[in-house]
């Protein structure tokens, strides 16, 4: 049997897996704490953001916790968020500091790690420091699903949301957060609504032994997520959060506990 080289080249080029499907999630470092390098002043009752931001084209030494699967050399991004969601995260008081939270672009070098205190150590050269939420519109859209599957014994799988528990929401505008807690894991989520379809933006996978997934990416929910994440939300408490009154849009809390 002959085959038509053509037509088999035409095949391939016209059957190609969709781009979007093949577009990956923007990953985030974000065990590294910002507020080590300026203390006393992340205490202060009122404060200036630029005070606080580490500067573009400055080098500064950080340190990672060993569940960021992927602090390596080179290219990366890393999540500032305000001395208080920092600490104690988004989800404890403060959930308005989403809107002043930032991911800085960078590069990685000098790596070197503490085995015994499971850290990495790394310099980090800061290019570029944008919003969080200005950041979303970075990220392509995507077919691969941001939502985590925990295994079953029988060997089938369910999302990880679906026994989340401990649920609260909070509006962002045009954005909602999302957050609850499945065994010792902290699940997180920012989505937004278009034509009555939810898109996921921000994905975290917090547990507390094993590695971190934090990401920036653009996805539209399936049929069977949508149903799933609408009826977490449904079941959702609102956080109640006053700290963004009074204050500029330049300006922020300091913390208050650890």
């Amino acid at each position: 049997m002959s085959i038509n080289l053509a037509n088999l080249f035409g095949f391939f080029r016209f059957h190609k897996e969709p781009e979007h499907a093949q577009v990956k999630a923007i990953q985030l470092l974000q065990t590294m704490q910002w507020s080590k390098l300026c203390w006393d002043k992340s205490w202060e009752d009122i404060i200036e953001i630029d005070s606080l931001l580490p500067k573009t084209s400055e080098k500064y030494p950080i340190k990672l916790e060993d569940n960021e699967y992927y602090a390596e050399e080179g290219k990366a991004y890393i999540l500032w968020l305000p001395p208080h969601s920092e600490l104690n995260g988004w989800w404890d008081k403060r959930p308005s500091e989403i809107l002043k939270s930032y991911v800085l672009e960078g590069t990685l070098s000098n790596p070197s790690s503490n085995y015994e205190k499971r850290e990495y150590f790394f310099d980090f050269q800061i290019l570029e420091r944008k919003r969080l939420m200005d950041f979303f519109f970075e990220a392509l859209e995507t077919k691969v699903s941001p939502l985590y599957e925990i295994g079953q014994i029988d060997g089938s799988s369910k999302p990880q949301w679906q026994e989340a528990k401990s649920l609260q929401k909070f509006n962002l505008g045009d954005y909602l957060y999302l957050t609850g807690v499945e065994s010792e894991t902290y699940l997180e989520l920012i989505l937004s609504s278009k034509n009555n379809r939810l898109c996921v933006h921000y994905s975290a996978f917090l547990p507390m032994s094993s590695n971190y997934e934090t990401m920036i990416t653009k996805y539209y929910l399936n049929y069977e997520e949508q149903k799933l994440i609408e009826n977490v939300i449904g079941k959702a408490t609102y956080m109640k959060d006053d700290s963004i009154k009074a204050l500029e849009s330049n300006q922020i809390y300091g913390a208050e506990y650890w």
